[in-house]
C-alpha cells in the first residue's frame, strides 16, 4: 500500500511539473517563435529575411557574439588569477579578502552601472577629480561604448570563474604539485599538467555562464553603450514600439546563440574525464615567494580590491548628498537625510522596494517548492526520464532574461489555460513568475549539491524503523539538506532583488521594482534617491551574504 501512495505522489507531482514546464517554459517560446514567422498574409520568414538583410541588424548579432567573447575572456582571466592567488598566496586576511571578491555578487547589476556613472562617467567623481588635478580642457575619458560594457560585465561576472575555480583547487593533489616542484617544473608547467585538468570542468561551466550573462546584458548597455548596441537592448526598443514580430525574432536569435554556445561547450568538455583525487592535506599557501607571478597577482588582487570598494563607497557617500550638491559640484561636501526620509515617509517612493521583496520571496518561495521536490526525485531515481525532466527544467539556462521575458508577453497576453483563464501581462504576478523560470536552475543545483551530501544512512535507518516516505523526506531529509537549500533561496533573493532586464519588459502600474524606479530617478535627474534605494538594497543583499556564508560554509570557503 505504501509503494502505491508513493507511486501515486510521485505520478501527481509529474503531472504537475509537466503542467508548469509546459505552460511557462515550452508553450511561451513557441509562442514567440511562432510571433517571429507572423506575417500579414500568415506565415513565412518575411520578418527574419528583413532582420538578416539589415546590416544594422548583423552589427547587432556581431556585438552580442563579440560582448560574450570579451566577457568570457576579461572574468575568465580575472577570476582563474584570483582563484589561484587565494590558493597558493593568499595569507592572514584570506577570509575577509574572499568574502570582498564575493561581493560584486551580491550588487545587482543596475546599481553597479549607476555607481560606475557616478565615478567614471562624464560628470563622475574620478573624471572629474583627474581633470582637476591636471588641469585638462576636457575630461580624461569617455565612459560608453564596448569598452565601458566590458568593464562593468567584468566587474559583475568574474565571480563565477573565481568561485568555480577556487571551490574546484580543492580537489587538485597536492602531492602532485610537491612532486612536480621538486623535479624543477615551472609553475606554467604545473599550472598546465596538474591544475588545468582537474579545473576545466569548472571553467566550461563558468564559460557557459558568464557568455549567457555577457550577450543577456542589458543594465550598461542600455545605459552607458552609446553607439554600441545589442540583441538585448534591441529586444526592449521593438517591444516598446509594439513591434513584437521583430521582437520575437531577436529573442530567437539570441536564444540560438546562447544554445549553440552552450551545447558547444558541453561537447566539448566530454573529452574531459573526472580527474579530481581525494587529498588528505590542503594545499598550502606559499610563503617567502617572490616571483614575477606572485608580483602581477597581488596587484591584480590589490586592484580587485580597490575597483571592488570604490563604487560601493560611492554609492554610500552620495546617497547622503543633495542631488544639487551631486549634480554642481565635484567632491559635495553638504550632507543630508533627506533622500531617506523620502523614502520612508512617502508610500509612493517606498513602494518599488516593497514591490521587489514581495517578488524576490515569492520567486524563491515558488522555485523551492518546485525544485526541492525534483532535485531529490532526480538524485534518488537514476534513469533516463529523470535525467531529461532535469534537462527541461535547466531549459531556462540557455534563455538571456529578455528571452525569458518576451516569451512570457507573447503567451500571457492574452487569456491562457496555463494562467487558469487569465491573460498575465499587465498584473502583479508576471514579473514573479519570470523571477522563478530564471532562478529554476540555479536552485536545482543547489538543491542536487545539498542532496548529494546528505548522508544516505540516516534515511535508511528511518525507514528501517518503520516511518512512511512523507515522515523520513520532512522530518530526516529536510532538516539535514535546509542550510543548502536556505543558503540557494537566499542567493535567488539577491539576484532577483535588484533584476533589470526582465522587470523593464514586464512591470506595470502595480508591480513597479525597484531597479525600474533607480533607473527613473536618475533620468529624472533625482540621483540622491536613485542612490539611497541602492544604499538599501546593498545592506539586505550583505545581510544575506552573511546568511549563506553562516549556513553554507562548504561552498563559499
Amino acid at each position: 500500500m505504501k509503494k502505491g501512495k508513493i507511486s501515486i505522489f510521485r505520478y501527481l507531482w509529474y503531472l504537475i511539473l509537466g503542467f508548469l514546464i509546459l505552460g511557462y517554459i515550452i508553450v511561451p517560446f513557441f509562442h514567440t517563435f511562432m510571433q517571429a514567422l507572423e506575417t500579414d498574409s500568415g506565415y513565412g520568414l518575411d520578418v527574419f529575411r528583413e532582420f538578416f538583410q539589415n546590416p544594422n541588424q548583423r552589427k547587432v548579432i556581431g556585438n552580442t557574439v563579440l560582448l560574450g567573447a570579451a566577457s568570457v575572456l576579461t572574468c575568465g582571466t580575472i577570476g582563474i588569477m584570483l582563484a589561484m592567488y587565494m590558493t597558493f598566496l593568499a595569507g592572514k586576511w584570506k577570509k575577509f579578502v574572499h568574502i570582498l571578491l564575493l561581493s560584486p555578487m551580491m550588487i545587482p547589476g543596475v546599481i553597479t552601472v549607476i555607481s560606475f556613472i557616478q565615478l567614471y562617467g562624464e560628470s563622475g567623481i574620478l573624471t572629474k577629480g583627474i581633470q582637476y588635478l591636471l588641469h585638462l580642457e576636457q575630461i580624461p575619458f569617455q565612459f560608453q561604448g564596448f569598452g565601458a560594457i566590458v568593464f562593468v560585465v567584468t566587474y559583475t561576472q568574474y565571480v563565477y570563474f573565481y568561485l568555480n575555480v577556487y571551490v574546484a583547487m580543492k580537489y587538485v593533489d597536492n602531492s602532485s604539485i610537491e612532486a612536480a616542484r621538486s623535479m624543477g617544473a615551472s609553475w606554467f608547467q604545473i599550472f598546465k599538467d596538474v591544475i588545468w585538468p582537474v579545473i576545466i570542468p569548472a571553467v566550461l561551466s563558468s564559460v557557459i555562464v558568464t557568455f549567457a550573462s555577457g550577450i543577456s546584458s542589458f543594465s550598461a548597455p542600455n545605459l552607458i553603450g552609446g553607439s554600441f548596441k545589442v540583441l538585448s537592448t534591441q529586444i526592449v526598443k521593438s517591444k516598446a514600439n509594439n513591434h513584437m514580430e521583430m521582437a520575437s525574432v531577436q529573442v530567437v536569435v539570441l536564444f540560438l546563440i546562447s544554445m549553440i554556445v552552450m551545447l558547444t561547450i558541453q561537447y566539448y568538455s566530454k573529452r574531459y574525464g573526472n580527474y579530481a583525487s581525494d587529498r588528505s592535506t590542503a594545499i598550502a599557501p606559499l610563503k617567502g615567494t617572490h616571483s614575477l607571478l606572485s608580483f602581477i597577482s597581488r596587484i591584480i588582487i590589490f586592484i580587485q580590491i580597490l575597483l571592488i570598494l570604490l563604487p560601493i563607497i560611492t554609492i554610500v557617500y552620495l546617497s547622503f548628498v543633495p542631488t544639487s550638491s551631486i549634480m554642481q559640484d565635484i567632491f559635495p561636501h553638504t550632507f543630508t537625510l533627506e533622500n531617506y526620509l523620502m523614502i520612508f515617509q512617502k508610500t509612493r517612493v517606498l513602494k518599488p522596494l516593497i514591490n521587489s521583496l514581495k517578488m524576490s520571496a515569492i520567486a524563491v518561495i515558488a522555485g523551492l517548492v518546485i525544485t526541492v521536490p525534483s532535485s531529490y526525485m532526480i538524485v534518488k531515481y537514476k534513469s533516463k526520464f529523470h535525467a531529461f525532466l532535469k534537462v527541461l527544467l535547466m531549459l531556462p539556462w540557455t534563455m538571456p532574461a529578455s528571452v525569458v521575458a518576451i516569451n512570457l508577453i507573447n503567451a500571457f497576453s492574452q487569456k491562457s489555460i496555463f494562467a487558469f483563464g487569465n491573460a498575465l501581462i499587465g498584473g502583479f504576478y508576471i514579473v514573479p513568475i519570470a523571477y522563478t523560470i530564471n532562478s529554476i536552475p540555479l536552485l536545482l543545483n543547489s538543491n542536487e549539491v545539498a542532496i548529494m551530501g546528505l548522508n544516505k544512512n540516516l534515511e535508511e535507518a528511518s525507514k528501517s524503523l518503520g516511518a512512511n516516505m512523507a515522515h523520513t523526506f520532512f522530518r530526516i531529509i529536510m532538516p539535514n539538506i535546509a542550510p543548502g537549500i536556505i543558503a540557494g533561496g537566499v542567493l535567488v533573493l539577491i539576484r532577483t532583488l535588484g533584476e533589470y532586464t526582465m522587470s523593464a519588459l514586464l512591470y506595470g502600474v502595480f508591480n513597479r521594482p525597484i531597479s525600474i524606479s533607480m533607473v527613473t530617478a536618475m533620468q529624472e535627474y533625482k540621483m540622491g534617491l536613485s542612490l539611497a534605494y541602492g544604499v538599501i538594497v546593498i545592506l539586505i543583499c550583505y545581510t544575506a551574504l552573511g546568511i549563506i556564508f553562516k549556513l553554507d560554509k562548504k561552498r563559499f570557503f
